[in-house]
C-alpha cells in the first residue's frame, strides 16, 4: 500500500546550542513521495543523493512538539517505521534534519518544576 507523505528536509546546517536549533542550512520540500514504500536505508540514500551530502544521522521532529523536545532520531528500520507511521497518521508536513558530523542530542528536563529544557550537544567533528 502506498502512503504519500510531505517532508521537509533541512540540510548543510548545524545544531547548536544556546538557544538549540539546526542553524545556517537550507530546506527543501517533498511533497506526496511514497516514503513508505523505501527502507531506512534507502530514504538516507534519497537524502543523500538529493544534497550531494553524507549523512551521518537524520532526525525528526515530531509534529505535536517543537525542537528540542519533539527531536526523534531515525537510526533503524523500526523508528523509521515509528516515523513513517506518525508522519501518516498526523496527516502534516514532518521536518526531518540531516546531521552531516555525526552529533550527538541529548534532551532533558532541567527541572520538574521549571518549563526549561536542558539541551546538549555534542559532535564528531
Amino acid at each position: 500500500m502506498a502512503i504519500f507523505l510531505s517532508i521537509k528536509v533541512h540540510f548543510q546546517g548545524v545544531f547548536i546550542n544556546k538557544p538549540f536549533c539546526y542553524s545556517d542550512g537550507a530546506h527543501h520540500v517533498f511533497e506526496n513521495v511514497n516514503f513508505a514504500g523505501m527502507s531506512f536505508n534507502e530514504f538516507v540514500g534519497f537524502l543523500e543523493r538529493f544534497t550531494q551530502e553524507k549523512c551521518e544521522k537524520v532526525y525528526y521532529c515530531q509534529p505535536d512538539l517543537q525542537i528540542p523536545e519533539g527531536l526523534t532520531l531515525i537510526s533503524n528500520e523500526r523508528q523509521y517505521q515509528e516515523f513513517i507511521d506518525i508522519a501518516y497518521q498526523c496527516g502534516v508536513q514532518v521536518s526531518v534534519y540531516m546531521d552531516h558530523f555525526g552529533t550527538t542530542v541529548h534532551v532533558t528536563k532541567a527541572n520538574e518544576n521549571e518549563n526549561e529544557d536542558d539541551c546538549s550537544v555534542k559532535s564528531n567533528m
